[in-house]
């Protein structure tokens, strides 16, 4: 095995460090703060009102009819399900 050169070690260090800064550059300044913050946004809420909101909807079923807890675990299922899909949605329309 080849023994790596300190100074060797610390060339291969800048070149990436460059590298990185590069990248950064090239990102642009400015709002990405916001714009990582209403990102998030836009994921959790969807899972959340509409797991909820299908848990409700089954609850209230179920004391209707009087099944247990059946729909309510079935509506919450597919209100996750569905805020999964519309958080994905959000995430592939940001290009991200």
């Amino acid at each position: 095995m080849r023994e790596v050169r300190r100074s060797d070690r610390r060339a291969e260090i800048r070149g990436h460090t460059r590298r990185d800064v590069g990248r950064l550059r090239r990102r642009g300044e400015g709002g990405s703060f916001w714009r990582s913050l209403a990102l998030v946004g836009s994921v959790g809420w969807p899972i959340v009102l509409l797991a909820t909101g299908g848990a409700l909807a089954g609850r209230a079923l179920d004391a209707r009819l009087g099944t247990g807890i059946r729909f309510t675990l079935l509506f919450l299922l597919l209100g996750t399900a569905l805020g999964c899909v519309v958080a994905w949605r959000a995430i592939r329309g940001r290009g991200a």
